[in-house]
């Protein structure tokens, strides 16, 4: 009976404690990784392998200004209203705040909308939070670099 209450108390415990272990804290590396997913499925026209990594929060804000919800941008990927060329970031830079942090940097962008080609220099920002189901995007946001001249 003693046995029992015992490997019972003991796997209660270890239950308990493993349940109250939170997620792996968020690294600069892995906030990185993110943004770099990012990049890399926006390129290759990914919609269903970027939602994965953006949160049902995400906000997007292009260098134009326009802003859009993650529906709405995943939705121009998904209908090739938009297409982008390949996306190199450069530069990038992060800073930790606890369980989020905040990547920036600057990329060459070039893109067609609905057939007319964009392109330009831009900074960006990716807030990305830790979340009990990994990290996430939660908001983007590119400002269009002018020419010097």
């Amino acid at each position: 009976m003693k046995i029992r209450f015992l490997a019972g108390l003991g796997f209660g415990l270890l239950f308990c404690f493993l349940g109250s272990v939170k997620a792996e804290a968020l690294s600069a590396a892995t906030a990185e990784e993110c943004a770099q997913q990012w990049a890399t499925n926006v390129s290759q026209g990914q919609a269903d392998e970027l939602n994965k990594i953006l949160d049902d929060s995400y906000q997007h804000t292009h260098g134009t200004g326009l802003v859009e919800n993650r529906e709405e941008f995943l939705g121009a990927l998904r209908s090739a209203a938009r297409k982008y060329e390949p996306i190199q970031l450069e530069e990038v830079k992060t800073r930790l705040f606890g369980d989020c942090a905040v990547v920036t940097g600057n990329f060459a962008l070039r893109v067609s909308i609905k057939g007319k080609m964009m392109e330009g220099v831009n900074r960006f920002s990716f807030v990305v939070v830790q979340t009990p189901q990994g990290p996430k995007i939660v908001s983007f946001q590119a400002t269009a670099i002018k020419p010097a001249g």
